[in-house]
């Protein structure tokens, strides 16, 4: 009997695990559905309404999406973005 090498076993292994990584979305991350499924979480979370509670992968790729609303100042970074840049 061959025996199967260890890259072939890692690489399913790998598989088994991406099709248990879904989240409270049960979508594919990072897909646009994915996306705007949490948009619409966080905004019946702002509506007081009930929701599933945003992973911290959710949060960031709601950031990344959403515009900031500075974006018209000078260099686009705001007071609230440029902290870092203002500690000595």
């Amino acid at each position: 009997m061959r025996r199967k090498s260890g890259r072939a076993s890692l690489l399913r292994r790998i598989e088994e695990l991406e099709t248990r990584l879904t989240d409270g979305s049960g979508l594919v991350p990072h897909s646009p559905e994915w996306l705007e499924f949490w948009q619409r979480e966080l905004d019946k979370f702002a509506a007081g309404q009930k929701y599933v509670r945003l992973t911290l992968e959710a949060a960031r790729a709601i950031c990344q999406a959403t515009p900031d609303e500075d974006a018209g100042d000078v260099g686009g970074v705001g007071v609230q973005n440029n902290w870092a840049e203002q500690v000595p």
